[in-house]
């Protein structure tokens, strides 16, 4: 199948940077970007490893630039998963029962209904920035809790949602914590996925750019009827999400995301070879990366 755009998140409405119609005039991304590029790249291949072929859902706005990186490594090919994004804003935050039920039309949107996964036999893995896990925790509740509703028992959504989290690399890393050892994470397949200091503080910066607006949870019940306004950020955060998702069509990119693959141990995961063998078996018409330089967001 070709897989859906992890472009676009359940939640508000967001630009599809996949179409440079609808965009209108960006400047070119910002030059700190290019810094970002192999620490990103790395992570990526540690998230599609890490995955191991299970359907991805990118929770709130932190792996934004992972999934427009991934938007564009997709593109035109054919890969056994799908990829989503789940744009809703939990740090800090402990769902009432209400709450929880009004989060299921977006965890439905994202591909998350635990009767599905169940009756497709799918499985999913949430990602995310992680420091205290904690957002991780109140969505897996949720499921539980969503999965005995509709009659089926608690450990079907233990067996088939499992979580990856970015963690910050280093000594003193904010995951230090042990955010998997969390009880409502008790039975979940976790996995942290280690990335470097100035990449995670530049996913998990509230200052750093994004597309998406901020969604927490007292406005979950009043979705916006439009796109964002044209800020002078959004439109950087809109010019770096399009040359990341150039980025990802370029025939000598997915070469150099095969290379991390491999190091992050690709090689071992049947669903990373078919994601090689797509990307090998298909002509791209985008043109290539020169000069090692970020392509303009046309």
């Amino acid at each position: 199948m070709t897989a859906p755009s992890p472009l676009l998140s359940a939640g508000p409405p967001v630009w599809n940077v996949a179409r440079a119609a609808g965009l209108g005039p960006l400047t070119p991304a910002p030059a700190e970007l290019h810094d970002q590029l192999a620490d990103l790249r790395a992570a990526l291949a540690g998230v599609l490893v890490a995955a191991a072929g299970h359907d991805l859902v990118f929770v709130g706005r932190s792996p934004e630039p992972l999934r427009a990186y991934l938007g564009g490594l997709l593109a035109g090919i054919r890969a056994p998963w799908t990829a989503h994004g789940l744009n809703v804003s939990l740090l800090g935050a402990e769902l009432s029962p209400a709450q929880q039920v009004a989060l299921r039309p977006l965890l439905e949107a994202a591909g998350l209904n635990p009767r599905r996964l169940a009756a497709q036999e799918r499985r999913a893995a949430l990602v995310d920035v992680v420091a205290s896990g904690g957002t991780f925790a109140e969505l897996h509740q949720a499921l539980r809790t969503w999965a005995a509703a509709q009659g089926l028992p608690r450990q079907s959504v233990v067996r088939r949602v499992r979580v990856l989290g970015l963690e910050c690399s280093g000594p003193a890393r904010p995951g230090a914590q042990h955010w998997s050892d969390l009880p409502e994470l008790r039975g979940v397949r976790t996995r942290s996925v280690l990335i470097a200091p100035e990449l995670w503080r530049w996913l998990a910066c509230d200052a750093a750019l994004k597309v998406a607006t901020r969604w927490p949870t007292g406005t979950w019940g009043h979705t916006a009827d439009h796109l964002p306004e044209r800020t002078p950020e959004r439109l950087q955060a809109l010019a770096q999400a399009r040359a990341l998702y150039l980025l990802g069509t370029a025939a000598a990119e997915r070469e150099a995301m095969v290379a991390a693959l491999n190091v992050a141990g690709g090689q071992q995961v049947p669903a990373v070879r078919a994601l090689v063998q797509a990307w090998r078996g298909t002509r791209h018409s985008t043109a290539p990366r020169r000069n090692g330089r970020l392509p303009s967001p046309r």
